[in-house]
């Protein structure tokens, strides 16, 4: 890991995801690009008086920011590179142009959360960034600190494992040094014998050279509340998750259990975003 990416607002949050960036940056010899986006969505039919009055008004505001983020900056002591970004197109897609162009290896961003009617028809930009980023993502709901991640809580889905998110896992506890807790939660129509499940997963596991963890069989109706109450219940201190990035009507219906939990989990949640054309790993037991 040598580059980190940190989109901020300015927030209390924003300030706890550099923090932790930070710590991850000093201990790994990482660079950290801290980036604001001062992207404008405006009526097409709108006119300015001139163009140029348009022009003055957003470098006035690019002007304000570039002074704004270099007093965030300046908030932080550390040791690591820490340099700055302001971008005139969205947030998403600065995002993701830097991940592709400049080869970022993990955003780090806070996040606030957000319910009920604000989530369905809004979301937030913690939770599109998870949706779209081609690296994996940190979401910060509250100040952590790396050396405090000691139990990383995983939940998979058994008819979807892919050999990218197990070798990310792998990566992630070498770069947490963390004991891992995979678990599945089995809902009311999953037939599989436990057993089997447990025992065929955890052979995989291992096979992909990860050691120090454990895997549990959860029983929730929902997954997503499977999710959270065990999160509750173990005193976890990272949540890991792989997103399946839907979008459009797919999103509207099914939702993402990954946005899902960083919406409304209070600890710092890993996410992954899977390549649909990526063939799932076998497990025998499992009914398709």
């Amino acid at each position: 890991m040598k580059k980190l990416l940190v989109p901020v607002d300015f927030s209390e949050v924003s300030g706890f995801a550099t923090q932790f960036a930070i710590e991850l940056a000093e201990k790994y010899n990482a660079e950290i690009t801290l980036l604001n986006s001062i992207h404008f969505e405006y009526f097409t039919d709108y006119q300015f008086a001139s163009f140029s009055t348009a022009q003055h008004l957003m470098e006035d505001v690019k002007d304000a920011m570039v002074e704004k983020m270099e007093q965030f900056r300046n908030k932080f002591e550390t040791s690591c590179k820490l340099q700055t970004r302001i971008s005139e197109t969205s947030l998403i897609t600065s995002v993701k142009d830097m991940i592709r162009e400049e080869g970022y290896d993990l955003v780090v961003l806070g996040t606030n959360g957000c319910s009920g009617l604000e989530e369905a028809l809004i979301g937030s930009n913690t939770e599109r960034v998870v949706r779209n980023a081609n690296c994996p993502v940190i979401a910060v709901p509250v100040k952590a600190s790396i050396d405090s991640i000691h139990k990383i809580l995983i939940p998979i889905d058994i008819r979807e494992v892919k050999e990218s998110f197990l070798n990310e896992i792998a990566a992630l506890q070498t770069l947490f040094n963390a004991h891992l807790e995979f678990f599945w939660v089995k809902t009311p129509h999953n037939i599989e014998h436990e057993d089997t499940v447990n025992q065929e997963f955890s052979a995989l596991v291992k096979a992909h050279g990860i050691a120090d963890f454990d895997f549990s069989i959860v029983k929730n109706v929902l997954p997503s509340d499977g999710i959270l109450y065990h999160a509750y219940d173990t005193n976890a201190d990272m949540i890991a998750m792989a997103t399946h990035a839907r979008r459009g009507i797919a999103h509207w219906l099914s939702g993402s259990l990954t946005e899902d939990t960083v919406n409304h989990i209070k600890i710092p949640v890993w996410s992954f975003k899977l390549d649909k054309a990526e063939k799932q790993l076998t497990i025998e037991s499992v009914k398709v």
